[in-house]
């Protein structure tokens, strides 16, 4: 089981919801590049009261739909910042940039990511992709270390994709990161950060699930 998870901030990052639902059309018309061995989930949008806000839809939407400010998008409905909200040095406080931001009541108190936990540990993936922007990179998943399949499997997507790949984010403390955690309890997770906020980075990503795939199959 692989899985490929876009939108966990929103409308602020709606170009990965785009990118995810790019790639289910790609998927549903060329379904033979998933090998027989393997079984693909696309979740494109982790945070759909995020999405609703910028964008006026928890659905399928286009550029022109997406608000001038799409900062509130960032958050759910309760005003958590969904990836400050897992078991991996969680904080009720985390930080974004410069400023505080809710990590929620309690790990995994939020809904949304209350069923990502279960379906995650339903499936048990070999490979998550969690998708966001935009700093143009790969970040592997690690709570605290890096853990090593996880930098393995970054490196494979990478290479492909034409990302630099780096252990550690070190501009700000990150806690309470879905990634992470999964990297916590032995699943291997990275993060692809497109480009920019409004470019899919198509190309490049589709060469990396692709890779992804092959690598597995």
């Amino acid at each position: 089981v692989i899985l490929l998870i876009a939108g966990i901030h929103g409308g602020y990052e709606w170009n990965t919801i785009l990118l995810a639902y790019e790639l289910i059309d790609y998927l549903h018309e060329n379904p033979d590049v998933i090998p027989p061995n393997v079984t693909l989930f696309v979740i494109p949008s982790a945070n759909p009261d995020g999405q609703l806000l910028v964008t006026g839809t928890a659905d399928r939407f286009t550029p022109a739909d997406v608000a001038a400010n799409t900062v509130p998008g960032r958050f759910n409905a309760n005003g958590v910042d969904l990836n400050r909200n897992w078991p991996c040095n969680w904080t009720p406080q985390g930080t974004w940039r410069d400023q505080p931001v809710s990590g929620g009541s309690a790990e995994l108190s939020e809904p949304e990511n209350h069923a990502l936990f279960n379906f995650i540990i339903r499936q048990q993936p070999v490979a998550t992709v969690f998708y966001h922007s935009a700093l143009n990179a790969i970040f592997t998943a690690g709570c605290p270390d890096t853990f090593p399949p996880s930098r393995e499997l970054a490196d494979v997507y990478a290479t492909a994709a034409s990302y630099p790949v780096y252990e550690q984010f070190t501009s700000y403390a990150v806690t309470g990161d879905a990634g992470d955690w999964m990297a916590r309890v032995g699943y291997a997770a990275f993060t692809v950060e497109l480009s920019t906020h409004q470019s899919l980075d198509w190309t490049r990503n589709l060469e990396g699930i692709l890779a992804l795939l092959a690598h597995f199959s």
